[in-house]
């Protein structure tokens, strides 16, 4: 009874407020624009933004943003809740996959820390690709997990294969080559079974193939050049895609993104439990892939996401012996130590964001409010029965994350997302011009104008865009400056 409500709550929370907040980030705004071109266009083969072919990614993102247009969903819904249902689907389904082989305790425990993460619940409610790859890449992974500890009847090992290669297929969909280097790790494990890894790249072909092959027909070489070889291969060795990041920047990523149940990860290193093949195997997967994103130059916080199932399925291990109940308080207080920051984080956020770094100038003064949801976690894990304290500190991460939007969606949406701005300069957008503004705030203000804000010319009546840091931008006339917020 304690985890349906747990799971309830957080099927509410993935869908509450989607359209609260504009687009945020250079990302989301172009996907939900080539979502939306897609609707209107009914061209599903060549993604396009503002008019112009973009290859950055695969379409998958792009046929989600498209369904949620043509069912008539507002402008940030059509791309964000069909993130958010793929999100509470994949959840789902795990959960089934994950009880056969592990138990139920386990499945439970593994995608309730998962879900209620800060790593997983920001890309369950935001149109980026980070998700979709995520979701179906584990799928895969989840399924391959009975081959390893039992040998199956030929038709159920073969139903198996094919429905691994069809979800790295959906996989590829999604952000390319990525999950075919992520699940490398998967044929040293499976060699037992080299005969049959043809069923899996059948899969993967049958549902990935076709679209890949309609646009190059369309396209031709640049198709290639910009996916594959700039965005794929580029993106190791090259600084020109602007996201260059040291070896070591995924390691306070990780910690960050198993918010609030970081301290676990100690507990998956000191009480490991006997393992065999399917726990080998998982942790082979989060080790190679954390290592291949170390590698390239590029990185990104969402890049980790695909590796965090399998990651949180480790520690949720822990719970398949009792001798977890020994010692989970110990391991749980820092947790709840942790979910107790959740509510001022409400004052960090948006001015850390605002600013494009973190910052704690704003934490100011506790109000009343705060006070109880610094408290309730504390007390929670000191006075809570055994059996109740695990979801009890799951519905604190969710209540508190309900407190979070309602505290810092407001925020955000009037000066980190572009609507906020867009709603008082939409009078003036047939006239407007870039004369020096972040991508961020170029892309937002384009996606709600419906086209590119173009450069500003010599010689022309517009309004001039400009901003400096991080602040607002703010719009000049071309003959007199006026600023408008």
């Amino acid at each position: 009874m304690p985890y349906i409500t747990v799971a309830a709550a957080i099927g509410a929370f993935y869908l509450y407020g989607l359209s609260s907040v504009g687009v945020l980030s250079a990302d989301e705004p172009r996907y939900d624009a080539i979502g939306h071109a897609m609707a209107q266009s009914g061209d599903l083969i060549t993604p396009r933004l503002w008019g112009s072919p973009w290859f950055e990614k695969p379409p998958l993102l792009y046929w989600m943003t498209a369904a949620g247009t043509a069912l008539g969903l507002g402008p940030e819904t059509a791309g964000r809740l069909p993130v958010a249902l793929l999100s509470l689907a994949f959840l789902a389904a795990s959960f089934l996959l994950l009880r056969t082989e592990f138990g139920e305790q386990v499945a439970i425990t593994s995608l309730a820390l998962l879900a209620t993460s800060a790593g997983w619940i920001p890309f369950s409610k935001l149109c980026i690709t980070d998700l979709p790859l995520a979701a179906f890449f584990s799928l895969a992974i989840f399924l391959t997990l009975p081959l390893l500890r039992k040998a199956p009847d030929r038709s159920h090992a073969n139903w198996r294969f094919l429905v691994i290669g069809a979800c790295i297929g959906l996989a590829a969909l999604a952000k390319g080559l990525v999950p075919i280097a992520l699940a490398l790790p998967a044929p040293w494990f499976l060699r037992s079974y080299w005969r049959r890894w043809w069923l899996s790249v059948a899969g993967c072909l049958a549902v990935a193939a076709p679209w890949y092959f309609a646009a190059y027909e369309t396209n031709g070489f640049i198709f290639i050049q910009e996916l594959f070889l700039k965005h794929h291969f580029e993106r190791l060795y090259s600084p020109s895609l602007q996201h260059v990041q040291p070896w070591y920047y995924y390691f306070p990523i990780l910690l960050a993104g198993l918010f609030p149940w970081s301290p676990l990860l100690g507990a998956l290193a000191a009480r490991r439990p006997t393992w065999d093949a399917s726990h080998w195997f998982l942790l082979a997967i989060v080790l190679f892939g954390f290592a291949v994103f170390s590698v390239s130059l590029n990185k990104l916080p969402g890049y980790l996401l695909p590796l965090l199932p399998s990651l949180f399925v480790l520690i949720g291990v822990q719970f398949e012996t009792e001798r977890i109940r020994s010692f989970s308080r110990v391991w749980l207080f820092p947790c709840a130590l942790l979910i107790a920051c959740i509510p001022l984080l409400a004052k960090i956020l948006p001015f850390s964001l605002i600013q494009g770094r973190f910052s704690m100038a704003a934490l100011t003064g506790i109000s009343r409010t705060e006070i109880f949801y610094i408290a309730v976690p504390v007390a929670a894990v000191l006075l809570a029965k055994r059996s109740w304290l695990f979801p009890l500190l799951c519905l604190c991460v969710v209540s508190a994350g309900f407190y979070l939007k309602i505290v810092t969606d407001p925020i955000l949406d009037e000066r980190v997302s572009a609507r906020g701005f867009w709603r008082h300069i939409e009078a003036k957008s047939s006239e407007l011009c870039n004369g020096g503004i972040s991508r961020e705030w170029l892309f937002g203000l384009s996606f709600y104008r419906g086209a590119l804000i173009p450069p500003c010319q010599p010689g022309t009546l517009q309004f001039v865009l400009r901003m400096q840091t991080h602040e607002v931008p703010t719009i000049e006339s071309s003959k007199a400056t006026e600023t408008v917020r």
